[in-house]
């Protein structure tokens, strides 16, 4: 009786020790039932998904961790034995068995994970990083263009600003700099770079912006007024009667002064950088929307209100070096056509309308208009310069004959242009300071308008 006592005391101490031992090491839990004493294992409570709220940039990864919860208040990491989902895969991944998500666009995502039919959840946070600061451009320098020009009191020039900045790039900045005239007796100059002469000497005219300077130099001249020679007739000599006594001298015949021939230019004018540009404005170019304006040939202003048609192959530039350095040689090519001798040299205008001219160099101190038809005849250099406007009347023709051509005719005006519509025009419109406008359906087959001020164009046809 006391053996059997004794042998049930120790049954039960056995069975202690086997509860307390599957307890310290986890037996039970959701792994079905006790193997030693058939006790049924926790039941599982919840699942829960850690960190709640996380937040990371695109590209970036983040792990989470997902933990089981037992009744008996036990609880472990089930994150590798879980099904791990994305609510929205477009804005962040997950690997299906590891937990470890992957930001792909901006947005949020809910993150779960499913464990034994228990599932919990995390809110992933995506942002976009911002991207990084643009360089910080400067500008360096600032180029005037032209650098000198020559003018008459009254008469106006346009300059242009050139900014030069750290990146090698360049721009127009004529319209956002100040403008200021060093001398004003001699010469001002308003808010658009526009220039007038004021009395004869010089003035350097600056352009400043962001501390920057550049400097031109404005030479303000009174033209000599060159008279027209009319032809020398020679006079007429008597004849010489020999005396009748002594030696018979041989008679002296006065020398008659003769005029050379007044020969035309050889060779057009050179536009150098602008030789590639169409219409070329140093200001602005109106042109307008809807319309049937083409142009066959570069184009060139730094603003445009509607950009002409162009045909292929060519290019429009609305800032830069190409566009600056047309500008710059269309002062050249304006100062070299005014430096021509000319052939003809009124003091008045002239209306050209009806006339037939021959190659030369036509100077003109008034304007010079164009009614009906103008016929330029012969092969060579025209050159036709006004210290006024040039206008023609709606309809009005340049003709050619007699092997003329429109790529040796030159229009240098130093007013405003006024071309009349429907017309027909032929040769290069140079004008440094002065605006241009072109009639409704006037056409400038092979022609230029180049401006240093603004061009208006209209339903034109215009091919260098």
């Amino acid at each position: 009786m006391t053996i059997k006592k004794h042998a049930t005391a120790l049954m039960c101490v056995v069975g202690l020790l086997a509860v307390s031992f599957l307890a310290a090491c986890g037996g039970g839990g959701d792994q079905g039932r006790d193997p030693i004493l058939g006790q049924a294992a926790a039941n599982l409570v919840s699942v829960a998904v850690t960190p709640a709220n996380a937040t990371v940039l695109t590209a970036e990864t983040r792990q989470f961790t997902a933990t089981a919860t037992y009744a008996d208040g036990s609880s472990r990491d089930v994150t590798a034995d879980s099904a791990w989902l994305s609510a929205s895969p477009g804005i962040a991944g997950v690997s299906p068995a590891k937990g470890l998500a992957t930001g792909i666009s901006s947005g949020s995502a809910a993150i779960s994970a499913t464990f034994s039919s228990k599932s919990g959840a995390a809110t992933l946070v995506v942002t976009t990083p911002l991207p990084p600061p643009p360089p910080v451009v400067t500008l360096l320098s600032i180029t005037v263009t032209p650098s000198s020009a020559t003018i008459a009191p009254g008469a106006t020039q346009q300059f242009v600003a050139i900014g030069n900045y750290s990146d090698k790039s360049t721009a127009i900045i004529t319209n956002s700099v100040t403008w200021t005239s060093g001398t004003t007796a001699n010469g001002t100059i308003v808010a658009s770079g526009m220039a007038t002469g004021v009395a004869a000497g010089s003035t350097t005219i600056s352009a400043s912006s962001g501390g920057q300077v550049g400097g031109a130099v404005l030479n303000v001249t009174v033209p000599p007024v060159i008279p027209v020679t009319p032809p020398i007739t020679p006079p007429v000599v008597p004849p010489v009667v020999p005396p009748v006594v002594g030696p018979i001298e041989p008679p002296g015949v006065p020398q008659v002064p003769t005029v050379p021939p007044v020969v035309p230019p050889t060779s057009g004018i050179s536009l150098g950088r602008a030789a590639n540009f169409a219409v070329l404005a140093g200001t602005s170019i109106t042109n307008n929307s809807g319309g049937t304006t083409l142009v066959t040939g570069d184009v060139g202003a730094p603003s445009q209100t509607t950009a002409p048609v162009q045909a292929a192959g060519y290019a429009n530039y609305s800032s830069g070096q190409i566009l600056a350095g047309a500008l710059e040689d269309l002062q050249i090519a304006v100062t070299s056509a005014n430096g021509q001798t000319c052939t003809v040299n009124s003091a008045s205008g002239v209306d050209l309308g009806g006339l037939v001219l021959t190659p030369g160099v036509y100077c003109y101190a008034g304007a010079i208009s164009i009614t009906g038809t103008f016929t330029l005849n012969g092969p060579g250099v025209y050159i036709f310069r006004t210290a006024s406007t040039l206008n023609s009347t709606a309809n009005a023709v340049v003709a050619l004959s007699g092997g003329a051509s429109a790529s040796s005719v030159y229009w240098i005006p130093a007013g405003p242009t006024t071309l009349g519509a429907n017309g027909v025009f032929k040769g290069s419109i140079l004008s440094q300071s002065a605006a241009i406008t072109v009639g409704d359906n006037t056409t400038l087959l092979s022609g230029r308008t180049l401006s240093g001020a603004a061009v208006t164009l209209r339903n034109n046809q215009i091919s260098k």
